[in-house]
């Protein structure tokens, strides 16, 4: 045969090769509840993907345990490997239904495994042995009376935790515990503007959250002095409130300036230079100094007055 005519051969042979399919079973009789492995092997192309019966397969009267998938190399081709672990719950004969394995990228090339018979027997105990003499019914652990007593002594137990307890509670004094006296507005207000400082949210470039924070300050500060909740409320809803707290036109007139330079920060992403930033620390200080002198004398303590 010349070569080209042999060349030609192995060419078709090779356009038309199908995978190939075969199937083992590790036993065919077992006693019931044992698993039974069932093996589908497939030697296939490198190229080429094959489709195995999943889960969603019937195994007719057995019931899908595990799966396992395993390839290996066998020459030029791939040996792929499906271990499928069964179940079955029923005496007598039944048949692992037949497997269809199928090309994915040709649904018309496939192959199905014959089916298996597998027998299951039931558990068979050896009773030919000597007979065991049969004795008397033991008496184990401890009768009704004794639990009974237990019962009885925990009842009694409880009763007098119940009544100790409820005597003592009578007869305790209440404990007394100390309050520590509220922070005057005005120093938690140079509490906060510290710890602002310290933050230096300016110098890194921290621009709105500095106007966020010393917003803050200055409304906790006003809700502390003046005896309401400002931090959530809207510049129109604070503005509302101090005019009903007879605030002196001139705190008024600071508290304006502190909020147009504040809330085009806050709401309209304006970054003003920082001195203007570093001025609302200023206009806040003058704003709390007025409204503690009207109220009382500023109860500074050493560290607030050295602050800057």
């Amino acid at each position: 045969m010349k070569p080209l005519t042999i060349f030609g051969f192995l060419l078709i042979v090779g356009s038309v090769f199908s995978f190939d399919l075969s199937r083992s079973v590790d036993r065919t009789s077992v006693t019931l509840g044992d698993p039974i492995v069932l093996k589908v092997t497939a030697l296939r192309k490198p190229d080429e993907k094959l489709v195995f019966p999943g889960p969603e397969q019937s195994f007719n009267d057995f019931e899908l345990k595990d799966m396992k998938t395993t390839e290996e190399p066998k020459g030029s081709l791939i040996e792929e490997t499906k271990l499928y672990q069964l179940l079955l719950f029923k005496l007598g004969s039944s048949k692992i239904p037949s497997l269809r394995v199928y090309n994915s990228k040709d649904t018309a090339d496939f192959k199905t495994t014959d089916s298996v018979e597998i027998i299951v027997k039931n558990v068979v105990q050896n009773d030919s042995g000597d007979i065991i003499d049969i004795y008397g019914q033991e008496k184990l652990g401890y009768g009704r009376i004794f639990w009974l007593t237990i019962l009885a002594v925990f009842i009694i137990l409880g009763l007098a935790v119940y009544v100790f307890d409820k005597y003592f509670r009578k007869h305790q004094k209440p404990v007394e515990i100390p309050k520590k006296p509220p922070v005057p507005p005005e120093i938690q207000f140079e509490n906060d503007i510290r710890e602002l400082l310290a933050a230096r949210h300016l110098e890194k470039g921290e621009t709105k959250e500095f106007h966020l924070i010393i917003s803050e300050i200055l409304r906790r500060y006003l809700g502390s002095r003046l005896d309401f909740y400002a931090l959530e409320s809207t510049t129109m809803e604070l503005f509302a409130v101090l005019k009903t707290k007879n605030i002196d036109k001139e705190v008024m007139r600071k508290i304006e300036s502190f909020c147009d330079l504040n809330d085009p920060v806050k709401f309209a992403k304006w970054v003003p230079p920082i001195e203007l930033s570093e001025n609302l620390i200023t206009i806040a200080r003058e704003i709390k100094d007025k409204t503690t002198a009207k109220h009382e004398e500023p109860l500074v303590s050493e560290s607030a007055s050295t602050a800057p």
